[in-house]
């Protein structure tokens, strides 16, 4: 029943995104925190050429439901993505999987973040370079979450 519901909501965020150009989703996971956190209000907009590169944060339909993650890059089998708690990436997603990019932030506080604004695709960029480093250790793992909590301090 649950599944059922939420692919008739991401059935309904790609209406509005086809239709209006965008639409404000909220954040039910924990994935992309602490930048992101459950309760936000996500802007997802339209899918431009050239605007979805590594740091860029989108959504996507995997399994039925809308996930939204932050691309590492891009290869052969698509783009790489994963949410910045997360220590491992998604398995690769396809162009037909691909809704939207986010392209802004509201808190339940009412704080706004512009994310096609400076410094934003900045510090999207430098994210995923230090995600892409991962790694197993779970010690330097909690090293590498430095520079997202500091991002998340400043930007919230």
């Amino acid at each position: 029943m649950v599944a059922a519901k939420a692919e008739a909501s991401v059935d309904f965020v790609q209406v509005l995104l086809a239709r209006e150009g965008g639409a404000w989703v909220r954040a039910a996971s924990s994935s992309m925190s602490p930048l992101i956190r459950p309760g936000d209000q996500l802007r997802l907009g339209a899918l431009e050429r050239g605007r979805v590169r590594a740091g860029t944060i989108v959504a996507f339909r995997r399994a039925g439901a809308l996930i939204v993650h932050r691309v590492l890059g891009d290869t052969p089998a698509g783009l790489v993505t994963k949410g910045d708690a997360l220590v491992d990436a998604d398995e690769p997603i396809s162009t037909r999987e691909l809704l939207a990019r986010v392209t802004a932030i509201r808190s339940p506080g009412g704080r706004s973040i512009d994310l096609d604004r400076r410094p934003w695709p900045w510090i999207g960029g430098m994210l995923a370079a230090v995600a892409r480093m991962g790694g197993a250790n779970p010690a330097a793992w909690k090293v590498l979450r430095i520079p997202f909590h500091l991002v998340a301090v400043f930007g919230r």
